[in-house]
């Protein structure tokens, strides 16, 4: 598909689990804007992430690189525009681009690409959450059960902080309509919802007030997967323990609020768009930094390498995107570099492992592989995942493998790496995650640049005296 250069509007949420969506096959889930959206442009049914944490992913999403090309390791390695990336590259070349909201970035003060950051939010103190570092072992998680204490109706620092967010892009919006350009401009939106804590605003909370929101899968302790990396993130991350059967509901129904709620948000702004007549020259693109567990298989927030906390939503619409669209082929955050670039009418660097979107628009069912890894808090090891349009392979360096059979058992409910009648997949998809990168190699590395960060904060009791707070609170709250 040829693409002419055109406006972007690029959306970002953070945490919203691919499955809670209407247009990706949720029949509880309220979502009418997005829907709206998916239904005039193109779905892609197999995006993940690149790492299921905020601050490595943010990176990978900016730079077009894996998370262990550029050392993003973890929650204390955000992205500082050394590494170049989309923003910087458009700007150079003339183009306006703009982010609104949630970055996750070391500071406004480093030069992150944009011609402007408005009311940006960036890692806390530009340092992170240097607990993330402590891994081997990881020590248990302080204050875990109050994921399970902040959940219900209401109004956090994150909902007002989006509602600003969102009357600033529709202020944006309107006031592009009256500014003349010759080259086509580049509009981020950072939304937080549906991040954690799990407060929805009444009105979308009540929403769900006599939904029948599925429970979680694999969710009885008998049921849960055993393997010695996830028992012990479990241990170190135990916020299942703080829930009962009422809290339970509640944090869901929460969370299928917070969905609402930035759907409504998201709503305001492609209202914006069409109100100030830039429809037919703008392109929207809709996706997520990594998902959430939600409580399937006793797992809350991300940091595995299941779809609920690596997948991500991903829509993509326009005048000259296909309309109503699903693609299957198997597409990751890096594609955004040079997607964002076509989308401007300019050229990516070449050695970048994404590809454009667009490529998949007339190829929507093609064997691609695509990757995750994760280094950040509670993992007693690197996890690495290669998925193909049939199969995942999770590498744990020192542990075992899982394989798992995507098209016939979509939740992940059977690792076959074990079996022996699925070797040869086994062997074949160790194979082409050996070409991507050297796990056993990558790991070390990841442990020793975390060691020294360790060591120039004075060990590991100096880390967890100064304990702060795991998420970073919204710029109205810093």
């Amino acid at each position: 598909m040829t693409t002419r250069s055109m406006n972007t509007v690029v959306i970002l949420s953070d945490e919203h689990n691919r499955d809670v969506l209407g247009c990706y096959g949720d029949p509880v889930a309220q979502t009418p804007h997005l829907d709206r959206l998916a239904a005039q442009g193109t779905v892609f049914r197999t995006a993940y992430c690149n790492s299921p944490v905020c601050v490595p992913s943010r990176a990978s999403f900016m730079t077009g690189r894996y998370p262990h090309q550029i050392g993003a390791w973890d929650s204390t390695s955000p992205f500082d525009g050394r590494q170049g990336g989309w923003a910087a590259q458009l700007r150079d070349l003339g183009h306006q681009v703009v982010s609104i909201g949630k970055l996750h970035f070391r500071s406004s003060a480093d030069d992150n690409g944009f011609s402007d950051e408005i009311a940006p939010m960036h890692v806390h103190n530009g340092t992170g959450w240097m607990s993330s570092l402590l891994r081997s072992p990881p020590p248990p998680i302080a204050g875990a059960e109050q994921l399970a204490g902040q959940i219900g109706p209401g109004e956090t620092g994150y909902t007002r902080y989006d509602r600003d967010i969102t009357q600033k892009a529709c202020d944006w919006l309107r006031n592009a309509a009256r500014t003349k350009s010759d080259k086509p401009w580049v509009l981020y939106v950072g939304l937080v919802a549906p991040h954690f804590p799990l407060i929805a605003p009444q009105r979308f909370f009540d929403l769900y007030r006599d939904a029948e929101i599925p429970p979680p899968r694999q969710y009885a302790e008998a049921e849960r997967p055993r393997h010695p990396v996830l028992d012990a993130l479990r241990a170190s991350s135990n916020y299942d323990d703080s829930f009962d059967p009422d809290s339970l509901r509640i944090a869901r129904q929460a969370y299928y609020g917070l969905v609402s709620f930035l759907d409504h948000n998201i709503g305001q702004i492609l209202g914006a768009l069409s109100d100030s007549g830039l429809t037919d020259n703008t392109r929207v693109i809709y996706s997520s930094d990594h998902g959430d567990n939600l409580g399937h298989r006793g797992l809350w927030g991300k940091s595995v390498i299941y779809d609920d906390a690596v997948a991500v939503p991903l829509i993509v619409s326009g005048p000259d995107v296909p309309s109503g669209q699903r693609v299957d082929t198997p597409v990751s955050l890096v594609d955004m570099h040079p997607t964002l670039l076509e989308f401007a009418g300019r050229a990516s660097d070449p050695d970048l492992p994404g590809s454009p979107l667009s490529r998949w628009f007339e190829a929507p069912n093609q064997d691609r592989a695509v990757f995750s890894e994760y280094h950040d808090w509670s993992s007693v090891t690197g996890m690495f995942m290669l998925r193909t349009a049939q199969w995942k392979i999770i590498r744990y360096p020192g542990y075992p493998d899982q394989l798992f059979d995507m098209q016939n058992d979509p939740h992940e409910t059977i690792n076959l790496a074990e079996d022996p009648a699925f070797f040869p997949v086994l062997q074949d998809m160790r194979a082409r995650l050996d070409t991507v990168a050297d796990v056993d190699q990558v790991n070390a590395r990841a442990f020793a640049d975390q060691q020294m960060k360790i060591d120039a904060c004075g060990g590991v009791d100096a880390i967890l005296a100064g304990e702060e707070q795991a998420y970073t609170p919204a710029p109205s709250q810093a």
